[in-house]
Parts: structure tokens; sequence; C-alpha cells
């Protein structure tokens, strides 16, 4: 019976350190997706007019999930929480599938009065700056209608 006994407590213990060491596993995954790589909200919107964001087709966005090295093109998959502020700067969160299959995650601060959102399926270059910028250019007019 203690054998059994003893058996059985090992046996538990191994199970609750190895749950113990995937949950962790999980936690810092999620800290490192969600973990912002490129400049930081208030870095971008410094270097930029929010309120002319999205003139001549292209906006200054900040890239908060994933990595670009290079010009590529990509294909908008969301578009979401754009409420404007009280200066009327819409943030909005978009997902967007680069050409190699990888998603990014920015957000673009613009006045959705001048400059329009992305929509969803439209196709876009997605531009690495020198100066730690990131850029989307949009294909056809970013003008508000």
């Amino acid at each position: 019976m203690n054998k059994k006994l003893i058996g059985f407590i090992t046996i538990l213990g191994i199970a609750l350190i190895l749950a113990s060491c995937q949950s962790k596993t999980k936690n810092q995954e999620n800290t490192v997706s969600q973990k912002d790589i490129g400049l930081s909200e208030k870095q971008v919107e410094s270097k930029i007019n929010v309120q002319q964001n999205g003139k001549n087709n292209q906006y200054a966005v900040n890239l908060t999930s994933g990595e670009l090295t290079t010009k590529t093109t990509g294909k908008v998959l969301t578009d979401t929480d754009c409420a404007a502020d009280n200066k009327g700067v819409s943030r909005c969160k978009s997902n967007i599938r680069l050409a190699n299959g990888k998603v990014i995650k920015v957000i673009s601060p613009h006045n959705m009065e001048y400059y329009r959102c992305f929509n969803i399926g439209e196709k876009v270059n997605v531009i690495p700056g020198k100066d730690g910028q990131t850029y989307i250019q949009v294909k056809t007019s970013s003008k508000a209608s």
C-alpha cells in the first residue's frame, strides 16, 4: 500500500511540474507576441502631422506585431477600433498579411474626415523607413469621400 501511495504522489507531482512549465511557456509566448516591436505610438505621432497622415496615399503607422525588413506587398485583413478622439484622430488597428504569408499588426493614426481607413481586402505596399518608421502605401486614393 505504501508503494502505491508513493507512486501515486510521485506521478501527481510530476504532472503538476509539467503543467506549471507548460503554463509558463504559454505566458512567455503571449508576452512576446504582444510586445510592441516598432516605434511607440508617441514616437510615431511626434514625427508626423497626424491630421495629414494618409496624404499622397501613404500612412505612417505604428508596427505593433510582426517583423518587416524589406519593402513588400500585403493585403489588409482587418481595420478596427476607428473611433476618433477629441481632435478627430482615429487610431485604427489593422492586420495585414504580407507577401511571405506572415501577418503584421499596425495602428494607423489619421483623421478620417480627410483620409480614409484601409479597406478589407485592399492590396497595399508595406515599407520600412530608415527612421524606424513603418509606412503603408495604398494603391487607390486615400482621400475620404
